[in-house]
């Protein structure tokens, strides 16, 4: 996938993140799904893959990220670091009865966004969203056909974000479509998962890039509840791509 195209898809994962995290599925979600017990903190290092290294008896730290999670599995905040530890971004949220009332997002020491609920109807939630000064008024609407999940988020009264989640009988996310119709972006996400609903495969596909990007994802090692401490990727051509370790703490 060209670069341009994985920037412009997390773009619009970023704000179908922001709002999926209302519905207080929490750390049962993409990409820790299938995470047994209760979890309160979950740290990922990400690794250069074992390849790159020669002979060299060790693998160097790239980057770093830690959530942390309230008794209900809601994310209320998380941090992305570099190689030594060093927080990038952060960002906090406080939730009633699994629905995200406040949440904050920090570049260093700078607030750069800030949303915060204005009302609750239903399906229906209102948000006044804040971006480096600028104000908007968010709408977020969700509708449910069987296993077919839709989104919509709408500022000042234009559609921004329309997601389309089709989930299995367990409520496991299998297809992912993502629209951005003001720019007419497009990306479609197909997730493939072992019996224990660990992620084995993802694929993806945008409206800009002919070339699909497929991630192989292989588990080496998990704890005495069954999640996953370790696992590598490799690309469509099957070469690695990163080395993964997470510490997970319970509450």
């Amino acid at each position: 996938m060209k670069s341009r195209s994985i920037v412009r898809y997390c773009a619009v994962l970023a704000v179908v993140a922001s709002v999926m995290s209302s519905c207080g599925n929490g750390y049962q979600e993409i990409p820790f799904g299938g995470m047994k017990g209760r979890v309160q903190k979950v740290t990922v290092i990400h690794k250069e893959p074992e390849m790159w290294h020669g002979n060299r008896a060790y693998t160097d730290v790239m980057s770093m990220e830690a959530s942390a999670y309230d008794i209900n599995g809601n994310e209320i905040c998380s941090a992305q670091m570099d190689s030594v530890g060093r927080v990038l971004g952060e960002a906090e949220s406080l939730f009633d009865k699994g629905v995200c009332i406040r949440s904050t997002q920090k570049s260093g020491n700078r607030v750069i966004a800030r949303l915060n609920l204005l009302s609750n109807n239903k399906r229906t939630l209102e948000y006044n969203k804040e971006v480096l000064g600028n104000t908007v008024r968010m709408v977020v609407k969700k509708s449910s056909f069987g296993r077919r999940h839709k989104t919509v988020v709408i500022e000042d009264g234009k559609t921004v974000t329309i997601s389309i989640i089709k989930t299995d009988r367990k409520g496991y996310p299998i297809e992912v479509k993502e629209t951005h119709p003001q720019t007419g972006f497009e990306a479609y996400q197909l997730n493939v998962y072992d019996k224990d609903y660990n992620l084995i495969e993802k694929h993806v596909t945008t409206s800009d890039d002919e070339t699909e990007e497929i991630i192989y994802t292989r588990y080496t090692e998990f704890d005495e509840k069954g999640n996953w401490l370790k696992a590598r990727t490799a690309n469509r051509n099957h070469l690695p791509v990163e080395n993964l370790e997470r510490v997970i703490e319970y509450w």
